[in-house]
């Protein structure tokens, strides 16, 4: 053996070390953290929580309220800046979703900042990849396992997630961990303490993801009926009994801190999706499922899905003709993936919202060879995917990467084919994936830093400008702000509420001036005299800044 070769062997051994590897992931994921800003995020809900961790880290307590400027004359809330505000049983304005991620992230914060709280979501990143390692292994065996690691680690959506201080990660890594303990219990001895700890980690990726709810009742059902065609009936039965013991505890805890908080806490968030109408929404939630399997940026809708789709088919085709021999068809259709995958990019940045398009390993899952367990595998994450179109709340399926509602079974859908391209020979088709999935991924991450920038620079802006009070017209708006919330008076236009109600505080707050910030276009005939407008940018989008003075 050569020196060089050598020196190759010993690195691959390295990195094959946990320790190592975990290492490695989190020093990639820190620098990319730091190419983005602190002041602007993936979307509202970061923001919201960036809000609500300044002012809980500012004050020294737990308490996840956030205040309002305006509450002597809008005792209702009606007109939060932060959309969605509700006072809890205490009189406390809270903006919350989940409490798990604001306690856990609180000590964080107040020691190192947003960079530092960032640990949070990179740990669960971490924890997702390492669990597709535990499934490929149990699955395959031999490299499959750390393929897996390296992939949904590096050149999978989870990395987008992980430089962001949003539960996803957190939840996608719990729910993975679950369901890799439940691969095991046709084999351990130890099924009881692996169903109580997948039933828990459920739970608690379940008080901060609604779809845990999902992902957990197919993962368990899926694994009991795996157990009883194998005859292994009592290892069901314990499995499905303790798996539902060990959801119950973190979940029912965390219910109980939310009766103290209050907000709008996960429990009741999840009973309301529940019981949303679905199947009157069938056109909307089918056009939705599209999008977040096929999506890709830079083309209007239908264009995005039928191109994403494109990619998509030419991917598997490309596979499929490389397994039979015809290369050059083969290589031509892997191609044209990438052909479309450039022209996408070659547009802007921008979201993927497909997850199939973000995730293109996903997309060959279908490929793997066939046995009992692989079915297994593979049939859970179609369920998953069909019962979370089902029930996931409608109208935001563009603006997303890579249907991160989809993360679960996405990743899963990831290693199997991963398994697929690394079992059978065949190096063009797995370097073409692996470099279609980098690449995307890649752009991703420099999405969310030009986002980042870009948002922070917008409200740094607005913080500049003389008006004593600015009203959004979108309520979602201002939640975007992090810490620059605080820099001036806001004011939101909540659910029933309108533009006159939102002046009549700002008349009664005793000021004199005030700006409308809306969409592009005339602006609105109100109770003051119009000064005049500007048009400014937010992301692309040209938005409408109408100044006015009250009489």
């Amino acid at each position: 053996m050569t020196t060089e070769a050598a020196g190759s062997t010993r690195a691959s051994d390295l990195l094959r070390r946990p320790w190592v590897a975990a290492v490695v992931v989190l020093a990639v994921y820190g620098a990319l953290a730091l190419l983005n800003s602190t002041g602007g995020y993936l979307g509202t809900d970061t923001g919201a929580k960036v809000i609500t961790l300044d002012r809980m880290a500012e004050e020294d307590t737990f308490s996840p309220a956030v205040g309002y400027w305006a509450e002597e004359w809008d005792p209702d809330g009606d007109y939060h800046p932060l959309f969605d505000t509700k006072q809890n049983a205490e009189g406390e304005w809270v903006n919350v979703t989940t409490l798990p991620m604001l306690f856990a992230a609180r000590p964080l914060y107040e020691l190192g900042g947003y960079r530092l709280a960032l640990m949070l979501p990179m740990l669960g990143g971490l924890l997702a990849a390492f669990a597709c390692r535990d499934i490929a292994r149990r699955l395959a065996g031999g490299p499959e396992g750390w393929w897996a690691f390296w992939v949904t680690a590096l050149a999978s959506p989870i990395l987008v997630y992980s430089l962001d201080l949003w539960e996803h990660s957190v939840g996608a890594g719990l729910m993975l961990g679950g369901i890799a303990l439940l691969v095991r219990t046709p084999h351990v001895g130890g099924v009881v303490l692996a169903s109580l700890v997948a039933g828990a980690l459920f739970g608690l990726a379940a008080s901060m993801r609604a779809e845990a709810f999902v992902v957990a009742f197919v993962a368990v059902a899926v694994t009991c009926l795996a157990l009883v065609l194998r005859r292994q009936i009592g290892r069901a039965l314990v499995t499905g009994a303790l798996s539902v013991v060990g959801f119950a505890l973190p979940w029912l805890a965390n219910a109980s801190i939310e009766q103290d908080f209050g907000g709008n806490p996960r429990t009741s968030r999840v009973s309301g999706q529940a019981q949303r109408q679905w199947w009157t929404e069938l056109a909307e939630r089918g056009e939705e499922a599209f999008i977040t399997w096929f999506g890709l940026p830079g083309f209007g809708y239908p264009g995005n899905v039928l191109l994403g789709a494109a990619v998509v088919g030419a991917i598997v085709l490309g596979v499929t003709m490389h397994r039979r021999g015809e290369q050059r068809p083969a290589v031509a259709a892997l191609v044209v993936a990438g052909v479309i995958y450039v022209l996408a990019f070659a547009s802007g940045l921008g979201f993927v919202s497909g997850a199939l398009v973000a995730s293109p390993f996903a997309a060959v899952a279908g490929l793997v060879r066939r046995d009992r367990e692989r079915l297994a595998i593979l049939g859970m994450a179609l369920l998953m995917t069909v019962l979370i179109w089902t029930f996931q709340l409608t109208g935001g399926a563009g603006p997303q990467w890579g249907g991160r509602y989809l993360l679960v079974p996405t990743l899963l859908l990831t290693t199997l084919g991963v398994i697929a391209l690394v079992e059978r020979p065949g190096r063009a088709p797995r370097v073409a994936v692996s470099a279609f999935a980098v690449a995307v991924t890649l752009f991703g991450a420099a999405w969310l830093q030009q986002r980042s920038h870009d948002v922070e620079a917008f409200f740094d802006d607005l913080a500049d400008r003389p008006e004593d009070v600015v009203i959004s017209a979108n309520g979602f708006f201002v939640r975007e702000a992090g810490p620059a919330y605080d820099e001036r008076r806001y004011l939101s236009i909540g659910r029933g509420a309108d533009l006159e109600g939102a002046v009549d505080v700002v008349r009664d707050a005793g000021f004199d001036t005030f700006a409308v910030l809306a969409g592009r276009g005339d602006a609105p005939d109100l109770e003051a005299t119009l000064v005049g407008t500007d048009v400014v940018d937010f992301l692309g989008v040209p938005l409408g800044y109408h100044r006015y003075e009250l009489e």
